[in-house]
């Protein structure tokens, strides 16, 4: 018996360890990349060329960062803040009108409808297949290399993950703190935008991350629909560096260095409630 349970032991602290180098080993793939960009944006074009590779005797420098953003990078930067700002304030609206609407009302073929909306369609059609038909629909409405343009496309393109995510929280709420708002003369409108959006923050938090990052990290649509330098992106501005002839890496880890902040930021603020986000409406009382 004593050593079937030391046979027992061995194996579970075994498995737990192979379980911990294999995270190890995720985590270096992941995290080496970055640090080694990081790194190469703080070094002279000379210590980034040099061989053999220097990896902490070189002279720490910021040409490159003071390159980019006298080049015009703040500008594509402050393009991007305000393209997420707007396409999250677009999408949080309306995705929890339609969220509120899924799953407070009661209209024939609601849920096929529900799943069509949310899954079948985004699931079934790439992204990639609706670059063509959107730029044609965007040029036919005079919508095109438009400060409007960029927020358009993200909400509709993230607006059924936020639907999705919204409408889980809406789940958690019960029907009954509706009608006693309607007892008390509360209007409809006062009930899904001043009472669900505080009652379901966890969810519109995550929602706003998920419109965030698609918003953000967006290159192929901004590539084709932009064309003027004044409202580039910032992911715009990082592909410049990678020139026909040549990369120009410090300026290009510079750039993407400097990109990964407002990720980090609000990763920060909003991180905390991303499970809880999530996870809303998946126990049911």
């Amino acid at each position: 018996m004593r050593s079937k349970g030391l046979n027992f032991t061995f194996s579970g602290s075994l498995k737990s360890l192979m379980l911990f180098i294999a995270f190890g080993l995720i985590v270096i793939v992941n995290i080496v990349p970055i640090l080694w960009g990081l790194k190469t944006s703080i070094m002279s074009p000379s210590d980034i060329f040099s061989y053999p590779p220097k990896l902490f005797n070189f002279e720490a420098s910021f040409e490159h960062y003071i390159r980019i953003f006298n080049g015009g990078y703040f500008q594509t930067f402050l393009n991007s803040i305000f393209y997420c700002v707007a396409s999250i304030i677009f999408g949080l609206f309306l995705g929890l009108l339609a969220a509120y609407g899924f799953d407070r009302f009661s209209f024939r073929l609601k849920k096929p409808m529900f799943y069509l909306v949310v899954f079948c369609i985004p699931l079934s059609i790439g992204s990639s297949a609706l670059i063509i038909p959107n730029y044609l629909y965007m040029s036919e409405l005079g919508f095109l290399n438009e400060w409007y343009t960029l927020p358009i496309l993200y909400t509709a393109y993230n607006l059924p993950m936020a639907i999705w995510i919204i409408k889980s929280g809406v789940e958690t709420i019960p029907v009954e703190v509706d009608e006693a708002a309607t007892i008390d003369g509360a209007s409809r409108s006062y009930i899904i935008f001043g009472m669900m959006s505080v009652l379901c923050r966890p969810a519109l938090a995550a929602a706003a991350l998920f419109i965030f990052l698609g918003a953000w990290n967006e290159f192929i649509l901004s590539s084709i629909m932009i064309n003027s330098p004044n409202l580039r992106p910032v992911q715009l501005a990082i592909y410049q560096y990678l020139g026909f002839f040549g990369q120009e890496w410090g300026p290009l880890t510079a750039a993407a260095s400097a990109a990964i902040i407002p990720s980090i930021i609000v990763f920060t603020f909003l991180g905390r409630m991303l499970i809880s986000g999530l996870t809303a409406g998946s126990v049911k009382s």
